[in-house]
């Protein structure tokens, strides 16, 4: 059960950097043109958004900070940490399923869906028994 909790950790860390990371962004810097993280402004169009500034803010908070409470979770072994970490793995899957509706299949999804489906099958093998 340890290692399971550790990896949870190391997914957890790093999809939380890559959310709030990317959050920021598009809540501060959406709309510009950029090398690093380009956010054309036909895309969010295409969406029930008006500007990158809300979808950031769902970005930071959902991915972001959540994954940061998941992680303390782990950390303090609360008692049904598996059930937020079924929950950020949901996030993580629908978020990137918009995504990739929106934005079409990119290299970069090749290493974030199996990030996705592997932080859901963690939850689930962590849930306590209880039956």
């Amino acid at each position: 059960m340890q290692r399971l909790r550790t990896i949870s950790i190391c997914l957890l860390s790093i999809t939380s950097l890559l959310g709030l990371l990317r959050g920021y962004r598009m809540s501060n810097y959406g709309g510009d043109d950029s090398l690093l993280y380009p956010y054309p402004r036909d895309t969010i169009k295409a969406t029930v958004f008006s500007n990158y500034a809300i979808l950031g803010w769902i970005v930071f908070s959902l991915i972001g900070l959540f994954s940061v409470l998941v992680i303390v979770s782990i950390v303090k072994n609360f008692r049904n940490y598996g059930y937020l970490v079924i929950v950020e793995g949901i996030f993580l899957t629908f978020l990137t399923a918009i995504h990739i509706l929106l934005t079409g299949f990119v290299f970069a999804h090749f290493f974030i869906i199996p990030v996705c489906f592997a932080v859901l099958i963690l939850g689930v093998l962590q849930v306590p028994r209880e039956f």
